[in-house]
Order: structure tokens, then C-alpha cells, then sequence
């Protein structure tokens, strides 16, 4: 189906535009002497059917896209040529046909001479309108293929995504696991109370990290919480080494935010800053609104001696592509070390599931 007849908002404004086109038909028939009578029962009827004749041109430029050699664009001149030299006449023919059938209403009496001598201009009128009509279908076809070229962009965009999302979910630190299920076994014999709170911390994280992993967006309470759990496990096993402050506004924690967003961060907080540190350090987590926008900030300590860890920049890059991916140029992430603390801080509009 032709995309105008497929869309009332977009058949309406063409048809407004030939309005214009009546009027200026009509003109043209005042000036050789025609009463404005017989201007607009000819022009009137006559661009109504022009309007729907020409739709005919966007099936042509759909059979002949446009190519991008001399010859290509030769041949399709060349059709384009003869489909407008045809349907000019036909056009032309059809007034010459409307205004015999006419000719009986009083006034319209001279309306079949008066057509027959204007032959050759609505003729060549016809012409120019077809290859007007050529014209707008070739825009039409190409604003399409770029809607349908941003519609599978946005597709592909989403399955890259949800893969990240999935990998993400399949990627759970194996080092963490390891030395979780260490820290069980160890305390299992020396501290059996709480080798068991460890293993049901330990069950619940992977709980909440799996529901939350089928799901794209969720609320930063969720995070936090899978976050609290996080830590609560490792803080079970560095001991007095982990210390941990949490600073949160409670107008921040229904914010939707890309699911597992900020666990990496606190993982980077542990594996790169506590753990490469003998004496540890403090762990501090921060959320508030300022103005519309959540301002969530992950801070922990680094030794500023030690050699860049490998794998840092990773996790930090995929957090940094998900948020601005969410919120585009409305997020904005930043990540440095200033007086020994490694801070990253995510920035994006509060946005809830109401």
C-alpha cells in the first residue's frame, strides 16, 4: 500500500498541498479570459485528481531506487520522461473529459472550447506535477528507509544490550565465588555460626542477582540491597580490614537505573582498593537528588605505589557505555583518584516506574 493512504495525517497534508496548486490553476485560467466559475469547477475536481493519479510515481521510484552511476541515473531519467509525458496526457485528457460532462450546467457552456484550446498547457502543467510527484516519493522512500535503518539500529542496539546484560549476569566475579566458598570452608571448623550466615549471605546474592539479570531496568534500592548483601559477605571475610559507610537520600532509591549497574562498582571497590591494601580501608556508597538528577557515588581507598591492576578499566567502561546507553547526553559518568580515594560517579535523571 502506498504510504500516504496508509497514514490519515500524512494523506491530509498532501492533500492540503495541492490546494495551492487549484489556486494557481485557477489564476492561470482568469488570466486567458475564464470567469472564476469555471476556473474553480475545472481546477477544483481536476487537482483532486491529480492528487490520487500521481500517487502512481511513488510505485515507480520504488520499482527504480536510485542508483549511483551516470547510467543508472540515465535509464531512470528516461522512464521518468515517458511516465510523465503519459500521465500529463492523461491528466490533460481528463479535463478535456470533465469538461464535456459539464457542459450542460449553465455557465459552462464554453468550458469544452475553453479546455480544448488550454490542451497543451495542462499538458505540460501535468508534466511538471508528475515529476514534482516523482520527487516527493523519492523523499518519501529514502525517509523511510532511514525510520526502518533506526528502527533495526535500535533493534540491534537492544540485543547488544541485553547480551552485555547477559554476559554481565554469567560473569559474576569467579574470584569472589572462590573466596567466598574458602572463607566458608575456613570458618566452617573455627566458626561454624558464622560460616553458616556466610552461605545463606552468600545464597541470597546470587538470588538477587539472578532475578534481578532478567530484567532491564530496576529500582536503586534493588542495587543497593544486592549491593548491602555484596558486602556484607566480604565484610564476613576481610574482617576489621572492610569498613563501611553508607550515605543515602531516600528520595533516590525508587530511580530506575540499567539492572547490575552499580555492583561492579562495588566489586572494583573491593578487588582493587581493600583487597590490594594490608590494612584495608573504608568502602563508602552515597546517593542523593540534586535537581531532578540522582547523584550516586562509589568511594574506596588505593594505594597510589601499587601498579595499575589489570581489568580496571573494563568493568568501569561497560558501566560507563549502559548508563549513557540508558540516558544518553542526560547521565554523565566520571571516575578518578584524588587524596588516595578512588571515587566514580554516576549522574542521571530520576526517573520512576510511576
Amino acid at each position: 500500500m502506498h504510504p500516504l493512504l496508509a497514514n490519515r495525517a500524512r494523506l491530509g497534508a498532501y492533500l492540503l498541498g495541492w490546494l495551492p496548486i487549484a489556486l494557481l490553476l485557477m489564476g492561470i485560467a482568469r488570466s486567458q479570459g475564464w470567469s472564476w466559475f469555471e476556473a474553480g469547477v475545472l481546477a477544483l475536481p481536476l487537482c483532486l485528481l491529480a492528487a490520487f493519479l500521481f500517487l502512481s510515481a511513488w510505485f515507480l521510484c520504488r520499482a527504480m531506487p536510485l542508483g549511483r552511476t551516470v547510467e543508472g541515473l540515465g535509464a531512470h531519467g528516461a522512464a521518468w520522461g515517458l511516465a510523465a509525458l503519459l500521465m500529463g496526457g492523461l491528466w490533460a485528457g481528463l479535463a478535456w473529459l470533465l469538461a464535456h460532462l459539464l457542459d450542460w450546467v449553465p455557465g459552462l457552456g464554453a468550458l469544452p472550447q475553453r479546455v480544448s484550446t488550454a490542451l497543451p498547457v495542462l499538458t505540460g502543467l501535468g508534466i511538471l506535477l508528475y515529476l514534482a510527484s516523482v520527487a516527493l516519493s523519492y523523499l518519501m522512500l529514502a525517509q523511510d528507509r532511514a525510520i526502518e535503518a533506526e528502527r533495526k539500529g535500535a533493534e540491534l542496539q537492544l540485543l547488544a544490550q541485553e547480551s552485555e546484560l547477559k554476559a554481565l549476569r554469567a560473569q559474576l566475579n569467579p574470584h569472589f565465588l572462590f573466596n567466598s566458598l574458602n572463607s566458608i570452608s575456613a570458618l566452617t571448623a573455627v566458626d561454624p555460626t558464622r560460616a553458616r550466615e556466610m552461605c545463606v549471605l552468600l545464597s541470597d546474592f546470587l538470588r538477587r542477582s539472578l532475578g534481578l539479570g532478567e530484567r532491564r531496568l530496576v529500582a536503586l534500592r534493588e542495587e543497593l540491597d544486592l549491593a548491602r548483601t555484596y558486602l556484607a559477605i566480604e565484610q564476613i571475610r576481610f574482617g576489621a580490614r572492610l569498613q563501611l559507610a553508607w550515605t543515602l537520600d531516600p528520595a533516590a532509591e525508587p530511580a530506575l537505573l540499567p539492572t547490575l549497574l552499580l555492583q561492579p562498582l562495588v566489586e572494583n571497590a573491593i578487588k582493587h582498593g581493600i583487597a590490594a591494601l594490608p590494612e584495608g580501608g573504608l568502602v563508602a556508597v552515597a546517593a542523593e537528588v540534586v535537581e531532578g538528577h540522582v547523584i550516586l557515588k562509589v568511594d574506596n581507598p588505593v594505594d597510589l605505589d601499587a601498579p595499575r591492576p589489570e581489568g580496571l578499566g573494563i568493568g568501569l567502561r561497560q558501566v560507563r557505555q549502559r548508563l549513557l546507553g540508558r540516558f544518553g547526553s542526560r547521565a554523565r559518568f566520571e571516575a578518578g583518584v584524588q587524596d588516595q580515594v578512588h571515587r566514580v560517579t554516576l549522574v542521571f535523571p530520576l526517573e520512576t516506574e510511576s
